[in-house]
Order: C-alpha cells, then sequence, then structure tokens
C-alpha cells in the first residue's frame, strides 16, 4: 500500500494537471481552477477513510465536523439566541467528531468498500450533490468538482495498485487486487448499501444538460445544433445558454 506522503503527491500531479488543462480549455476560470484542483487532492485521500486509527481521517472528521457545525448553526441566525446557537455549533460539532466518527471507524474495514470503483462513482456523485445542493454551484461546475474528486480517487488506487508489486524482487504482494476493483466482494452488504446509495445519489444529481452541451460542443454527441448556436464562441456560451 502507497504511503500517504506518495498518496498526496499523486494526487496533486494528477490533479494539478488535469485543473490547467480545464483552465486552458475554458472549463474553469482562474477561482474555479483553484477549488478544482483541491477536490482531487481530496479525491486523493479519500479512499483511505477506512483506515484504522488515522491521523488524516481523523483530521477530515474533523474539519467535516467544523464544517458542518458552521453550516447549521449560522442557519439558525436571527432565529434563536446567541447562546442557542452556540449550544447547536458545540452539538453537531461533538456529535459529527466523536458520535459519527466512532460509529464510522467501527462498521469500515480498510480495504474494503472504499477502495473499489464502486466507492469512486459513490464519491463522485456525493461530491457533485454537495456541490449543486449545498454549494450552491451550477450544474456545469458541480460536475466539474465530481470529476475531480473521481480523479484524485482513481489516482489513489492505482498508486495502492502499483504498490503491491515488487518490481526489484519480482513478486506480486498480498494485497494486489485490493484496491483497483469493482466493488468488494468480502463485504457484500456494504456494497450493496453503497449501492443503494449511489443511485440515490444519481437521482438527486444536477441536471447532464451541460455534459450533454460539451460533448455534442466536441463532436461526441449529433444533436448540439439543438443546444448551440454557431453565434457563440466558444463552449462556455454554449454552457452559459442552458444555465441561463
Amino acid at each position: 500500500m502507497a504511503s500517504f506522503r506518495v498518496h498526496l503527491y499523486g494526487a496533486s500531479a494528477v490533479s494539478g494537471l488535469a485543473a490547467l488543462g480545464a483552465y486552458s480549455l475554458g472549463w474553469a476560470g482562474p477561482q474555479q481552477t483553484q477549488l478544482l484542483f483541491l477536490a482531487g487532492v481530496v479525491g486523493g485521500l479519500l479512499p483511505d477513510i477506512d483506515a484504522e486509527d488515522s491521523k488524516p481521517v481523523r483530521g477530515f472528521f474533523t474539519v467535516l465536523a467544523v464544517i458542518l457545525a458552521f453550516w447549521m448553526s449560522i442557519s439558525f441566525v436571527g432565529q434563536v439566541p446567541l447562546h442557542v446557537l452556540a449550544g447547536i455549533w458545540a452539538l453537531v460539532l461533538l456529535t459529527v467528531r466523536f458520535g459519527v466518527y466512532e460509529l464510522f471507524a467501527r462498521l469500515t474495514i480498510h480495504r474494503g468498500v472504499w477502495h473499489s470503483l464502486l466507492g469512486l462513482v459513490f464519491a463522485a456523485l456525493a461530491s457533485a450533490n454537495a456541490a449543486f445542493h449545498l454549494g450552491g454551484l451550477s450544474a456545469w461546475d458541480s460536475w466539474l468538482t465530481g470529476f475531480f474528486v473521481a480523479l484524485g480517487y482513481l489516482a489513489h488506487l492505482c498508486l495502492d495498485e502499483a504498490a503491491s508489486v515488487d518490481l526489484l524482487g519480482n513478486r506480486v504482494r498480498r494485497s494486489f487486487g485490493t484496491a483497483l476493483k469493482p466493488f468488494s466482494t468480502a463485504y457484500p452488504r456494504a456494497s450493496l448499501a453503497m449501492l443503494a446509495a449511489v443511485l440515490a445519489l444519481g437521482l438527486l444529481a444536477p441536471s447532464l444538460a451541460p455534459l450533454e452541451a460539451a460533448g455534442a460542443y466536441y463532436g461526441l454527441t449529433s444533436h448540439f445544433e439543438r443546444l448551440w448556436t454557431p453565434g457563440g464562441d466558444d463552449l462556455t456560451e454554449a454552457l452559459r445558454a442552458l444555465t441561463d
């Protein structure tokens, strides 16, 4: 299994190149490009969320707890007194950081369902939905966010598989094949639960119209004329016409 540092460097390299490509193609502006890079790096660390007693995992749940605590408390600003807001903040923080984290640690097994292509799809859809429904991003930007999370996630799985092969010793470690797999056959209940979550997220996902327009613009579909007219200069014009 590749180390945390290798995963961080690998995700940073892949996401950096992809973010620069997205910017050069006009898919994202300067600020959005930076966010996409961060999304890719986060995606590159996500598969190890099921690692036992992992500092990155504890750090992730700490950051998640703080963000959710502020998000929940801010939604009640002006409706309840200050001391109640402080109580809501503390309650959400402690619940997520200790309650949800402990439950997650007990229910997950390292190299289980999170180290699979099903986990990749779940992470991508969850990110796209969060960006769209919670972050208020457009459908196009939300799908880009999900794509970058998936890209970093895939880099993590590939690095784990590469680390399972000892080229100098001409041998393959027992961990080979436990990362880049479709789903976890060792934990079928977890795989079924994640599949159900993927289906639910698919129903809640942002509109696919921007992706159809992008595919048509690059000649991947045949009905681009219905979505874009020759008056536009680039893909951005077509996407803006769809989202306005």
